[in-house]
């Protein structure tokens, strides 16, 4: 298959070292094998935020949906895969990592949990080829593939997205604070320059980077434009500096 991207080599890394801390990067979940009081708080938050999608779906779209195929793209071990399981006939999740999609696996098998199918992702979509979704779901992924790659991959995304179907999709925009254009430049572009970035930083030389990376909105408002969406509803957010989006849309019929 040739060389890896950067951005999917590293998150390999982190896939087999802190799975849970690369889908929710929270102190509280930097250990590669939670408690079961930790793996439940993890879920829960995972419910809490599927929750309030369907919820904001609704209120944006109306009830009429349909509650049939849909896809968590970037699914990690299932925090938010196992939750949709419970409010759609089938679910799909796509990942880079099989580290990632071994976890999730096991815990949906711990779950009982039957209509979800666990499938690699690459460039191209492949293991959904031949599929259309009814809903699909993005929440914290975009920001860790290089925008012009990321674009690419969203375009391919929404041409399996069903007439009447709705879509959620979390990018960053912006960096407001702290802002280290240098250290972007030197770990993203310069050979080496991560090894260098991680011995400034006091971190093991060979520690894989969850790269941040934002998104021009214009690019994607035209990329769901020209994907049959007619409306746009936004929510944003902070993580600590990283200002993001979420862009709910629902695509004609």
């Amino acid at each position: 298959m040739g060389m890896l991207p950067d951005s999917n080599a590293d998150w390999q890394k982190i896939a087999q070292n802190r799975p849970y801390y690369g889908v929710l990067s929270e102190a509280a979940y930097q250990d590669s094998a939670l408690s079961d009081e930790q793996r439940a708080a993890f879920f829960e938050s995972g419910q809490r935020y599927v929750n309030m999608v369907l919820d904001q779906c609704t209120r944006f779209f109306g009830p009429d949906w349909q509650a049939g195929k849909a896809l968590d793209f970037g699914c990690g071990v299932g925090r938010l895969a196992l939750p949709l399981s419970r409010r759609f006939t089938e679910v799909t999740g796509l990942d880079v990592a099989p580290a990632m999609l071994s976890e999730a696996r096991f815990l949906a098998e711990q779950a009982n949990v039957a209509n979800i199918r666990w499938r690699i992702a690459d460039d191209a979509l492949t293991a959904i080829a031949q599929e259309h979704f009814d809903f699909m779901l993005s929440f914290i992924v975009f920001q860790h593939i290089p925008e012009v790659r990321g674009q690419a991959i969203l375009k391919r995304l929404l041409q399996h997205l069903a007439p009447g179907g709705m879509g959620v999709f979390h990018f960053k925009y912006a960096q407001v604070s702290p802002r280290h254009p240098a250290a972007t430049f030197l770990s993203h572009r310069i050979p080496g320059g991560r090894m260098l970035i991680n011995a400034l930083r006091g971190k093991p030389l060979r520690e894989p980077h969850m790269q941040m990376n934002a998104y021009n909105l214009n690019r994607l408002v035209q990329a769901f434009q020209a994907a049959g969406a007619r409306e746009i509803h936004t929510r944003l957010e902070d993580h600590g500096g990283h200002w993001g989006v979420e862009m709910y849309i629902r695509r004609g019929y």
